[in-house]
């Protein structure tokens, strides 16, 4: 058996429909005089309408929780995505600059190569004349 989500409203028709056909039927088998019947079908009226109140007071609160659950929930997201945007943010910054500093300091290393490579050209060139 599936489980309903809207369980309450389903809930409520049922009860409301077997409400309806509930007193239909007391009213029809029930032996009264018609002052009896009329006041009957106004108490039992009174009741149903005390309960549909009740039933959708109770489903207007219900939708207030959820709707501001949502939105507290709604908030958290946006501050913690807020929050580890800025985390990432900084990450990357971080890592640019290691890279900048590094790819800077091999330049340095290659420059200082290839300046002792040309010098060494160079003293094996006068060594050789």
């Amino acid at each position: 058996m599936a489980y309903d989500q809207g369980g309450d409203s389903g809930f409520f028709k049922g009860f409301l429909f077997g409400g309806i056909v509930g007193a239909i039927a007391a009213l029809l088998f029930a032996p009264k005089s018609g002052r009896e019947m009329r006041e009957d079908i106004s108490r039992r009226s009174r009741e149903l309408k005390d309960d549909v109140e009740l039933k959708l007071e109770h489903a207007v609160k219900r939708a207030e929780e959820i709707l501001a659950e949502s939105r507290q929930k709604l908030e958290s997201f946006r501050i913690e995505a807020k929050t580890e945007f800025k985390n990432l943010e900084e990450s990357a910054a971080s890592k640019y600059r290691e890279g900048k500093d590094a790819l800077r300091d091999e330049k340095g290393r290659i420059k200082e190569a290839v300046h002792a490579g040309v010098a060494a050209y160079k003293d094996e060139k006068q060594s050789k004349s």
